[in-house]
């Protein structure tokens, strides 16, 4: 199942406009976070950095989405277990 879920977010989920505009609000605190990281190591770094960030946060995204597909599944199935 984990492997379909995946498929189904990276087919369907992470091309929509909801998740372009939550790729926008992280791409925006990742910035805030790393301001002064930004100003005081070399450029390379920074992107270095960075992309640790992002790769982080799409790892949430995705294991966020896979969560809330399995919770609401169980919901509709009646076996919620709070």
């Amino acid at each position: 199942m984990q492997n379909e879920l995946e498929g189904l977010y990276n087919m369907l989920v992470s091309q929509t406009d909801i998740m372009k505009n939550v790729d926008e609000l992280v791409e925006k605190q990742i910035e805030h976070e790393l301001m002064q990281f930004k100003e005081l190591a070399t450029w390379s770094d920074y992107e270095c950095e960075r992309d640790k960030y992002m790769a982080v946060a799409e790892v949430a995204k995705k294991e966020s989405f896979m969560a809330g597909f399995n919770y609401a599944v169980r919901l509709l199935e009646g076996t919620h277990n709070p």
